[in-house]
């Protein structure tokens, strides 16, 4: 009898686990599932499986995809855009009927693509006939009528495939008009989401600027029984909100709201670490419930942050090069011509045909962190190195060039003297506190250090625009060829 309760319970047990995998946040705390660099985030789900992605800005490939089945633990499963069309903004991942769409800008323009599967392959991108806006925002009524929202209120209708304008953008919503004692960076409605719920249409915005000071940002809500509106603003705005510098997340915005299949809803967003802007905006979750009166509003006091749990996803490994296709963890810069490589056999080569500098970029979640190469052969004068990179302009490494090692502070560089560069076979740059030091090695056991140290916790968009942040890259300048025989990476305590 024992017995048969035993397999009895264990089957139960089986049964009812799924509902509570599925449930991954079930507390009022903020978690925090990736680190800086993860900025708009756009969240899916089909069934028990969540789908994720956001702003690729200029790496490609880009719109990296995620898989989770508990909104905690995330793995990646791909990419949905592979071609240059400039920087990538703000993406809206949906699934209408039985196919995916992500919609996006892409540089001055807005596109669509497709995919029957997450994971890909996906549609090339499809232009949409839209001027002058940015953030799509999808959405569907009752008799399959599709529309795109927009930034500053507007909407445009779509076919019914999804993938053409039908006409002109028409204002529909104006925003929530927040105090005239708040501190933020510009009205700036932006970032449109829209779902529906029961009899009523809600759409999420995003207002107050996404950077400038700490108190900037918000998620407002809006609710209409068509996509067309009228809007009557939410009586709990603004949803989420830095209400203040001392608070431990700073210009908290760009909303999505969710469910998951046991009927559970949650808030996806943005927000800068206090203090630690030039890392970039981590993606934050949090559960939501809906009011009495048809409204949704955070199960926490919206003006207490309260504790947050942290559970980064994009873990960067060491990489030796052996597969013929590049981890998913790499990204180049997205220039205006394709960058040639190879890779495989235990060494990564840039193709240099132009003279502008070319990257192999990661995304790290500690911010904190060593990043070391080991050199290969290399053609020329071609430079090659490793830096903690924001940009082509704001960028702090250490590179070789012809026999030469030279230090890189934002454009220039400066050799070290007395150092034969034919002889260094090792690069290597720390980031701790906002500073980078410099070494150069021998052997990779015996390790020189610069005497320069670079302090960048200015390298913000605050100061420097382009909505990047600090992470690891290997460069090259010059055409030629240079190779990578290993990457490493160490957080440091």
């Amino acid at each position: 009898m024992i017995r048969k309760f035993n397999c009895l319970f264990i089957v139960l047990f089986l049964v009812v686990l799924p509902s509570f995998a599925q449930t991954g946040i079930t507390d009022d705390k903020i978690h925090v599932i990736f680190s800086g660099g993860h900025a708009d985030p756009s969240i899916v789900r089909d069934g028990d499986d969540f789908y994720l992605t956001y702003s690729s800005v200029s790496k490609r490939p880009g719109l990296k995809i995620w898989h989770s089945r508990n909104l905690v633990d995330w793995t990646p499963i791909g990419y949905a855009l592979t071609e240059n069309i400039g920087g990538v903004w703000a993406p809206d991942f949906i699934k209408h009927d039985d196919l995916f769409y992500i919609y996006f800008g892409g540089g001055e323009h807005q596109y669509v693509t497709t995919s029957k599967n997450p994971a890909g392959p996906w549609s090339k991108p499809v232009l949409l006939d839209i001027k002058g806006k940015i953030d799509p925002g999808h959405i569907a009524d009752d008799k399959g009528n599709r529309y795109l929202h927009l930034n500053n209120g507007n909407m445009v209708p779509l076919s019914k495939d999804g993938l053409k304008v039908t006409g002109d953008p028409i204002i529909r919503y104006k925003g929530w008009e927040y105090p005239a004692d708040w501190i933020v960076e510009c009205f700036c409605l932006e970032s449109p989401t829209l779902i529906r719920r029961g009899d009523y249409y809600y759409l999420t915005s995003a207002q107050g600027g996404t950077a400038g000071p700490a108190t900037s940002h918000m998620i407002v809500s809006a609710r209409a029984k068509s996509p067309e509106g009228p809007w009557e603003n939410s009586p709990y705005n603004p949803i989420v909100h830095t209400y203040s510098a001392d608070e431990k997340w700073w210009s908290k915005g760009h909303g999505t709201i969710f469910d998951d299949a046991d009927g559970n809803w949650y808030v996806i967003y943005h927000a800068y670490r206090k203090g630690k802007t030039a890392y970039g905006r981590h993606i934050l979750i949090e559960r939501i419930n809906w009011t009495e009166d048809g409204w949704f509003v955070t199960e926490r006091d919206r003006e207490n942050e309260g504790s947050f749990e942290v559970h980064y996803n994009e873990k960067v490994t060491d990489d030796h090069f052996d597969n013929a296709e590049l981890n998913l963890k790499w990204q180049m810069e997205a220039r205006g011509e394709e960058t040639n490589y190879m890779t495989g056999g235990g060494e990564f080569t840039f193709i240099n045909e132009n003279e502008y500098i070319q990257t192999l970029q990661v995304t790290p979640s500690e911010k904190d962190y060593e990043v070391q190469i080991e050199l290969g052969s290399r053609s020329g004068q071609t430079e090659v190195g490793i830096a903690i990179w924001y940009s082509e302009t704001h960028m702090a490494g250490i590179g070789i060039q012809g026999d030469e090692v030279i230090v890189r502070i934002r454009k220039g560089g400066r050799p070290i003297k007395g150092v034969e560069g034919e002889k260094v076979r090792f690069l290597k740059v720390r980031l701790k506190d906002q500073c980078v030091n410099f070494f150069y090695s021998l052997d990779g056991v015996k390790w020189t250090m610069s005497e320069r140290t670079q302090e960048v916790s200015a390298y913000t968009n605050n100061a420097l625009g382009g909505s990047s942040y600090l992470r690891p890259a290997i460069y090259t300048k010059g055409i030629g060829k240079a190779s990578i025989s290993s990457f490493k990476y160490e957080p440091v305590k």
